[in-house]
Formats: structure tokens, C-alpha cells, sequence
């Protein structure tokens, strides 16, 4: 799967998005934080993904969700039907 979308990862503990990304290829951005959650979000392909999801892991955060945003979903959709896909 190629195609580039948005995905939500939701982690516990507090990411700091600076320090993170400094340590990632994979640039995210903090949507929101409290003392035990941090969503993330960002824009990706599935490979690149599971390479956020790998490189959360290495520094020790537990997964809560990830979620592809429905937005970019129609939007591929939309672009499927109007290239006649």
C-alpha cells in the first residue's frame, strides 16, 4: 500500500515531539498531552507506519490506538473514482 494518508497514534505516557523527532526519520506532531496520554499525529504511508510504530516501541511507549483519519480515506476514494479506478 502506497498511498499517503493521516494516521492518529495514541500512546501513554507524555511524548515530547521535539526530542522524539529528533530521534525519528518519521516526523510527528502532538495533537494533544496530558499526564498520562499523548495523541500523535501524522501523515504517512502503511510502511512508514509501521516504522513509527517500531520506532515508539524502541523508546518504550505502549501503544493505545492508531487511527487512519476518514477524512483522507474519501479523499483516495474520491480520487479513485475521478481517475476511474
Amino acid at each position: 500500500m502506497q498511498d499517503v494518508c493521516s494516521y492518529h497514534v495514541e500512546v501513554l505516557e507524555v511524548v515530547d515531539e521535539s526530542a522524539f523527532n529528533a530521534a525519528s526519520p518519521l516526523q510527528v506532531r502532538v495533537i494533544w498531552s496530558n499526564e498520562q496520554i499523548t495523541l500523535l499525529t501524522t501523515c504517512t504511508d502503511q510502511s512508514g507506519l509501521i516504522g513509527l510504530i517500531r520506532q515508539l516501541h524502541r523508546q518504550g511507549f505502549v501503544l493505545l490506538s492508531v487511527t487512519r483519519k476518514q477524512q483522507m480515506a474519501k479523499a483516495i476514494q474520491h480520487r479513485e473514482v475521478v481517475n476511474g479506478n
